[in-house]
């Protein structure tokens, strides 16, 4: 408006912007502990136990997690590839959240035994690691997971409830 001689003076004049302080620990950091842990994994079975062991063992976020393809998986060399995500408001598969996202992943044991445990209800079916096993159909996002497996696996565990991504601290 002031270059365009609509009004006579930058009202903006000396006015600098202050980016707003972030505080990165808005969600706090609450890792499960190892009794927790065993529990957890105690509630479920199959496809679930899998996924929830994996999660514990890999550190991956739940959009990480759903958007694992086998294509991902050396199982020889023991690592994993991290280079897709996919969330609720996907239709396919996105890149990671940021780019430092893209990783590789050695697998620690209990982390190689679910993905081999896995190997029996989805390599020869689909691209994606872990199907949800009441349609054996790929998750769609990490609200589905929260809901129809995190929730009540917590509850049957009788664990205090933190959000899924805690098994990413844990």
């Amino acid at each position: 408006a002031y270059e365009d001689k609509i009004i006579d003076r930058n009202i903006l004049s000396g006015w600098t912007y202050k980016k707003p302080v972030i505080d990165e620990r808005a969600d706090p950091i609450d890792p499960f502990t190892q009794e927790e842990q065993r529990a957890i994994l105690k509630a479920v079975d199959g496809q679930k136990r899998n996924l929830l062991q994996f999660a514990f063992w890999t550190g991956l976020r739940t959009s990480e997690l759903v958007g694992l393809r086998w294509d991902d998986v050396d199982m020889v060399a023991g690592k994993i590839e991290v280079k897709r995500a996919r969330t609720q408001a996907a239709t396919k598969a996105e890149t990671t959240k940021t780019y430092s996202g893209r990783r590789m992943i050695e697998l620690l044991p209990p982390a190689m035994e679910a993905l081999k445990a896995q190997k029996a209800h989805t390599f020869m079916i689909g691209r994606e690691v872990f199907h949800n096993p009441r349609t054996d159909e790929p998750w769609r996002g990490d609200a589905p997971i929260r809901k129809r497996l995190w929730i009540p696996a917590l509850k049957k565990a009788g664990v205090r409830y933190r959000n899924p991504y805690q098994t990413r601290h844990t």
